[in-house]
């Protein structure tokens, strides 16, 4: 086909060109908004150790050693005044025990931290996925743009071809010099697009390399024949199902929901009575005082009850904004749930509509030739003019180029509609990067 021929000399020596997969994997550890999901969920496995950490034994110790000074003075009538100076070290520690027995706030805490796990899991899955149509829109965005450079390239070494036999054919009588004029213009905006479509190159690899950390100065390339395989299952509804229980993003929203829902009990724990044991263990050794020094042992084991009564109505308050907060997020998730049914569909659409247009693209390029190779003899004949060909050759390019485009958008489309419908993978790009020539 000619559009491969001209992107593989084009892209000439591609024998180490990098293919999606290894684009994505490279993207995987430089890409911050996945590594932005990945800190975020580590951190909320670290807020559960600690909510966990809530319902186990608390344990302190502590210890002094004191250097006492004292200055006293004792009146009496019998023997009058005495006393003096006193100087003595004392020392001392304790070891304490806490162990909650009924905190409601505590289990409350962990079944939220869990439900905040969930949510950071589905929120890493949604970025994963997202990473990979975003690799996948660019990849297939410079690819566009090699082809638009290639077909401009095309183009404006057969105009200069037109051009030079428009003037020879003028200079012996043939044509009217408005022919001239027609292929000088054609010719200079041909000249301008394809400065246009070098420009774009550039950019869309410039958009690439923001992933990742390699070259991306050469791609493997889109075989001439790929498969086109309608979604199975052929029914949009069975995959808006699939989505509204698979998609990563809707899911993480759900979890959220759960969130906020133990937020709102965490803040109603405010009003149960908490029970904790308590033991401790001390000892205060004194070497001197008033009456000599002493040593005292002491053992405590104690059931403490807390009782909250009356605390300014904040409890109340707090109670009721998180249940707001909680309820504003049904919102979110409704409008979630709405946003992925039309992804879904839209995405299921644009797949078989892709597939329609890429065989009828490919019809069309095969029909624009024969007129273009037709216009050729019609001119060496005197039937058809300069003006005809330029625009039946402008034709057939603009048709391999929507060609080319729509194969990329059938592949795009397919990516979408498994990232709607949470079913996307590592196996997909591992599909496609089967279809790409190196």
């Amino acid at each position: 086909m000619l559009v491969a021929a001209m992107l593989l000399l084009l892209c000439a020596g591609q024998s180490s060109a990098a293919d999606l997969l290894a684009v994505y994997r490279s993207a995987l550890d430089n890409d911050p908004q996945l590594r932005q999901a990945q800190k975020s969920r580590q951190a909320v496995v670290e807020a559960r150790k600690q909510a966990r950490s809530n319902l186990l034994p608390q344990l302190s110790f502590s210890a002094d050693v004191t250097r006492n000074t004292r200055d006293q003075v004792f009146d009496s009538t019998q023997f009058g005044s005495f006393g003096g100076v006193q100087r003595f070290n004392s020392h001392g520690y304790s070891l304490a025990l806490t162990q909650p027995i009924y905190r409601h706030e505590n289990y409350v805490g962990l079944r939220q931290a869990s439900a905040a796990i969930h949510q950071a899991d589905a929120e890493l899955s949604a970025a994963e996925q997202a990473l990979m149509v975003r690799i996948a829109e660019r990849y297939f965005d410079v690819l566009a743009a090699l082809d638009d450079l290639a077909f401009a390239q095309a183009e404006l070494r057969a105009l200069e071809r037109q051009l030079e036999q428009t003037r020879q054919r003028f200079e012996v009588g043939l044509i009217a010099i408005t022919d001239v004029h027609e292929a000088q213009a054609r010719h200079d905006l041909t000249v301008a697009r394809k400065i246009a479509a070098q420009n774009q190159v550039s950019d869309s690899r410039e958009a690439l390399r923001e992933f990742t950390a390699g070259d991306v100065s050469e791609l493997s390339l889109l075989m001439a024949k790929t498969p086109l395989v309608t979604p199975e299952p052929a029914d949009v509804e069975q995959w808006v199902a699939s989505a509204l229980e698979h998609n990563p993003q809707l899911v993480a929203v759900r979890h959220a929901n759960e969130v906020l829902r133990h937020a709102v009990e965490l803040q109603r724990a405010g009003h149960y009575p908490s029970l904790d044991f308590v033991a401790s263990r001390s000892r205060a050794v004194s070497g001197g005082g008033s009456f000599g020094g002493s040593e005292i042992d002491s053992t405590t084991l104690a059931l403490q009850l807390n009782v909250p009564i009356y605390q300014g109505g904040v409890v109340s308050s707090r109670t009721r904004e998180a249940l707001l907060r909680y309820e504003q997020n049904r919102e979110v998730l409704e409008q979630q749930r709405r946003a992925v049914l039309r992804q879904a569909r839209e995405a299921y659409r644009g797949v078989v509509a892709s597939i329609s247009q890429v065989t009828a693209l490919e019809q069309a390029v095969i029909s624009s030739r024969s007129a273009m190779e037709a216009i050729e003899v019609g001119l060496e004949v005197g039937t058809r003019t300069t003006v005809d060909l330029l625009q039946a050759r402008q034709a057939l390019f603009l048709a391999q180029r929507d060609y080319a485009r729509a194969r990329y958008d059938y592949i795009l489309n397919t990516l979408r509609l498994k990232q709607a419908a949470g079913l996307l993978s590592v196996d997909d790009l591992m599909q496609i990067s089967r279809w790409l020539q190196r």
